[in-house]
């Protein structure tokens, strides 16, 4: 039996291991930050992160509408502070990610800080090194999302818990366990089970301290719920302290046919929809569709998907069972789930992550390992983490158990494998001959499953996904070259898919406008635009004015023609400078105006003769007509260099 580890390492101040995976932490989040500003996804936030924003100035300006919140908002909370500290809107995204950066520094602290008063300095180091430099904890940390400052949360009550739980714990270490978790549920709310775990971990802890006393501190948090609560009730007149999106997420990661490891849309939603949350849009839409009943009420929404998961679990308990086998599956398997985005596909475009071998699997099979070590050194550590780590496994598989959902769970395994790498001889030494080859048997099974490609669980469906995402923001930096590359290569997955083709039509559009397409690309040009065209209740109008231009077709151009509405009155007023069309069918669009900047207001100016074209402008003075084309601002598409 192994010495257990000497005093010093026991103490809780600051040192070398656990400074250096801060420092080490850092650097590396900034390398990849560094890189990553410089790409579109750095420069645009997309999805949650989209949401996340608007929601901190909608809380920054006073217009948060009068309606519960339908996601956490703790995090919104953060980047509002932020704002309140004379961050500008404009800078808020950047400072979001640097603020990521630095907490991915922290955590990796936390975690090494954690294992050092259980298992000494060398696990310190150890655990601390797998925090710091675990890819995926950079990842998101780089990301302005929830998931790096509520795993900062979690370790920070750990941290507090694991002195409550020691022999000099107190009540002050239950209060900040409890008010860290708790806080840690408002940013992302599959924390909530841990924390109302508390109270019980209280009640069963032997300490000097009364343990009624223990318990009650174990409930302060509750303060930071009540106190959300009426925050809602000012704002929405619902006094609620949770997110409503629950319910519908419940039942979409459960539903008969559903595979949970990611969220998976069931219908297609409209452009104007898809701006918004689609997990709501699509919850209101489905309640009508299935209820024939109002779809903006979203309290019977919510009742009703309570409803129908709570059926279905009663009604089906062992196709329940198995799909909770299946992502249970998923949940240990080494392949990050799908969240806003594929981290394999963006792991292996950094050059900051690519190189890096450290991964789930490792961390899973390391953990495992190094957990036996932990019960010789520290029993109740042991004890305590593993419950911990069992409940976090329950909240996750409950629901999705996607990469973001998961960060707490690689966050947990740091310790023990650190602990493993820090003393391998020592495990061996602890065991009798049995319970090594016990271990060893263990060992390779974990290997087997979490490393295995069994039941679809190496999902690259969403890349697709991925390479619309980077478009979309490629697009909006003005990156037509990234936009057609990345549209390109989502066709190629999936040739149905209208907004790639949208991209590839608008994006070949502005780069003609510097120089010619090649005969290939202007091949794919083309059949883009065929393929856009073929979606008719798809895309802006100028786009498919745009595609129509390209494939040269003159009957959907007259359809076109002969059913504008106010959205397609600037497109087609350019449409009329570039064809030489039936002047019985176009007359009425001539009078039809012209903003500048607008992207077929460049493409006119480059294609017409400038006295032509000053003479049609003087005629119909389309507003602004008259500024010069390297301030345009494009109104649809983003903004060009100037013309040639």
């Amino acid at each position: 039996m192994s010495a257990p580890p000497p005093a010093p390492a026991r103490s809780l101040r600051p040192s070398w291991p656990v400074a250096v995976p801060v420092i080490i932490a850092l650097g590396y989040a900034v390398g990849h930050l560094g890189w990553y500003l410089g790409t579109p996804l750095g420069q645009v936030p997309v999805l949650d992160e989209h949401e996340n924003l608007g929601l901190a100035e909608a809380i920054t300006g006073g217009t948060l509408p009068a309606e519960p919140f339908y996601r956490a908002p703790g995090y919104a909370l953060l980047l509002a502070l932020l704002r309140a500290l004379g961050v500008t809107a404009g800078g808020l995204f950047p400072a979001a990610l640097a603020l990521g950066a630095m907490l991915h520094a922290l955590n990796a602290g936390l975690i090494a800080r954690l294992a050092r008063g259980w298992l000494g300095d060398r696990a310190a180091l150890a655990a601390g090194l797998l925090a710091a430099l675990h890819p995926v904890f950079v990842h998101y940390a780089t990301q302005a999302l929830d998931a790096t400052p509520a795993l900062m949360l979690f370790l920070l009550g750990l941290n507090f818990l694991a002195t409550a739980t020691s022999a000099r714990g107190g009540a002050w270490a239950w209060l900040g366990a409890s008010g860290c978790w708790a806080a840690a549920a408002l940013m992302r709310p599959n924390y909530l089970l841990v924390w109302i775990a508390l109270p019980l971990l209280a009640w069963m802890t032997k300490s000097t301290s009364p343990t009624s006393r223990r318990m009650l501190a174990s409930l302060g948090g509750a303060v930071l719920f009540l106190a959300l609560a009426g925050w809602q009730w000012r704002v929405s007149g619902a006094p609620r302290f949770l997110p409503t999106q629950g319910a519908y997420n419940f039942w979409a990661a459960n539903r008969p046919g559903a595979h949970g490891r990611y969220y998976v849309q069931s219908l297609s939603l409209s452009s104007a929809l898809a701006g918004q949350n689609p997990t709501r849009a699509e919850s209101l839409l489905l309640f009508s569709q299935e209820t024939s009943r109002d779809g903006a009420d979203l309290d019977a929404a919510n009742a009703y998907w309570s409803g129908r998961s709570r059926t279905e679990i009663i009604s089906r308990p062992a196709a329940w069972i198995g799909r909770l086998a299946q992502k249970t599956y998923a949940l240990v398997n080494n392949w990050e789930q799908y969240n806003n985005k594929t981290f394999a596909f963006h792991q292996e475009r950094s050059p900051w992550l690519r190189w890096n071998p450290l991964c789930w699997g490792v961390l899973f099979v390391f953990g495992i390992a190094g957990a036996v070590r932990l019960r010789a050194a520290e029993r109740r550590a042991a004890s305590l983490l593993g419950g911990i780590t069992a409940i976090v496994a329950v909240s996750v598989v409950l629901f999705f158990v996607s990469a973001r959902f998961r960060l707490p769970l690689a966050a947990l395994l740091c310790v023990p494998a650190g602990a493993a790498l820090a003393h391998p001889i020592a495990i061996f030494h602890a065991l009798t001959p049995a319970q090594r080859g016990f271990l060893a048997l263990g060992l390779l099974g974990a290997g087997l499953l979490t490393f295995s490609t069994f039941d679809g669980v190496r999902d690259t469906r969403p890349f697709i996904q991925d390479h619309l995402l980077i478009a979309r923001a490629a697009q909006v930096v003005g990156d037509d070259a990234a936009t057609w590359t990345e549209a390109t290569a989502a066709l190629a997955l999936d040739p149905t898919r209208s907004n790639a083709a949208e991209f590839i039509v608008t994006s070949g559009f502005n780069r003609q406008l510097l120089a010619p397409l090649s005969p290939s690309e202007l091949a794919a040009w083309r059949v883009g635009a065929g393929r856009l065209l073929a979606a008719p209740d798809y895309a802006a109008p100028a786009a498919r004015v745009i595609a129509a231009m390209a494939i040269r077709d003159a009957v959907a151009l007259r359809a076109l023609a002969r059913a504008p509405v106010p959205t397609n009155q600037d497109a087609l007023g350019a449409l009329v400078l570039l064809l030489a069309a039936d002047s019985a069918e176009t007359a009425r669009l001539r009078e039809a105006a012209l903003t500048d900047g607008s992207t077929l207001f460049l493409m006119a100016r480059q294609a017409i003769d400038p006295e032509t074209f000053e003479a049609w402008a003087h005629t119909h003075k389309p507003p602004g007509w008259s500024k010069s084309l390297a301030s345009a601002r494009l109104r649809i598409f983003p903004p060009l260099s100037p013309t040639r």
